[in-house]
């Protein structure tokens, strides 16, 4: 199931909310509280109080608080983000719309969903010179949060293509004589174009039993009649045939893979992804799909999950350069 949601701000609380919101949990908090060189731990019955901590804002940036005081049900490793395995969310939403000190990466959670932070370099917990380190740059303007699989996921929207330029105002002119001011009006911005209605079929169930041989050939022909109807610009038609094709064949994966070029041509990447899950899951041996997922994941800020696609890529086309350009890139 997708859920789309626009974003007001861009790596910064509201963006964090907005994540969270999307994943059900409206009160997650917007800064991580994390045990340091400077924490004081000592036992509280079968807990542990942590005394002093740092605290990371959403922007990056933190500082270490003597006067943080919180109380976890095990000894907190070094690095730990205090509370993670609580509300695991938190951490994802903080770390997709926020901005981590450039030094710092989240490391893998623990069975009981407990993260560490870690050095970017050498996977080391991070350390308080490593907290303290310039912010990296957030999200671009126009984020928007994506829930994929139950999952939200904050992604980069660049700005569209023929957006108007920043208009700077009239230098003063000199003493005593005032500035030129225009009094036309402005004429009223242009409404953005309607994003294409693409009502997409249910996915196919898992696992999936292909139709018989005959009703298979049948499918294949629909799709072929639909890209012939995708590239001549018939978006309706083309996917009219396509939905057949899944009729006849619930478990086609040629049929995802057409209807996320169609999804793609109308630029709803959510969808893209959507539709190459499943081709990925019925084909998983087709490299192009899984090449074009990793070209949308990293579309959509998600450097992990697109450098697991990536990977699979070059698994099964192990000598396609773009592949391994991209596995690299994204590492």
């Amino acid at each position: 199931m997708f859920l789309l949601l626009a974003s007001l701000a861009l790596a910064d609380d509201a963006t964090c909310l907005a994540c969270c919101a999307a994943g059900g949990l409206p009160g997650c908090p917007t800064e991580l509280h994390v045990r340091t060189e400077g924490s004081r731990l000592s036992p509280s019955g079968m807990d542990t109080h942590v005394q002093g901590g740092w605290v990371l804002r959403c922007d990056g940036t933190g500082h270490f608080d003597p006067g943080l005081s919180e109380e976890v049900d095990h000894e907190p490793t070094y690095a730990e983000v205090l509370g993670s395995g609580l509300n695991p969310l938190a951490v994802h939403c903080f770390a997709q719309a926020c901005a981590l000190p450039e030094r710092v990466c989240l490391g893998p959670a623990t069975l009981n969903g407990d993260v560490q932070l870690v050095s970017c370099v050498d996977t080391m917990p991070a350390s308080q010179t490593d907290l303290a380190a310039a912010p990296r740059a957030g999200h671009g303007a126009g984020a928007v949060v994506v829930v994929i699989d139950g999952k939200p996921l904050v992604a980069e929207r660049a700005p569209q293509p023929g957006a108007p330029a920043a208009v700077e105002p009239p230098a003063p002119g000199p003493p005593g004589i005032p500035s030129p001011v225009s009094t036309t009006p402005l004429p009223p911005p242009p409404a953005p174009p309607a994003a294409p209605t693409l009502a997409l079929p249910d996915d196919p169930p898992d696992p999936c039993a292909p139709a018989a041989d005959a009703i298979r050939a049948e499918a294949r022909k629909r799709i072929g009649t639909g890209d012939d109807l995708r590239m001549a610009g018939r978006t309706d038609e083309a996917l009219r045939d396509y939905k057949a094709a899944l009729t006849l064949d619930r478990c086609n994966g040629y049929a995802w893979m057409s209807i996320a070029q169609l999804a793609a041509d109308a630029g709803r990447t959510d969808l893209v992804i959507r539709a190459l899950k499943n081709t990925t899951r019925l084909v998983p041996r087709h490299p192009a799909a899984w090449m074009m997922l990793a070209r949308s994941y990293e579309g959509f800020g998600q450097r992990a999950m697109a450098n697991e696609a990536w990977h699979t890529a070059t698994e099964l086309a192990p000598g396609n350069a773009e592949a391994i350009e991209g596995y690299m890139r994204t590492r």
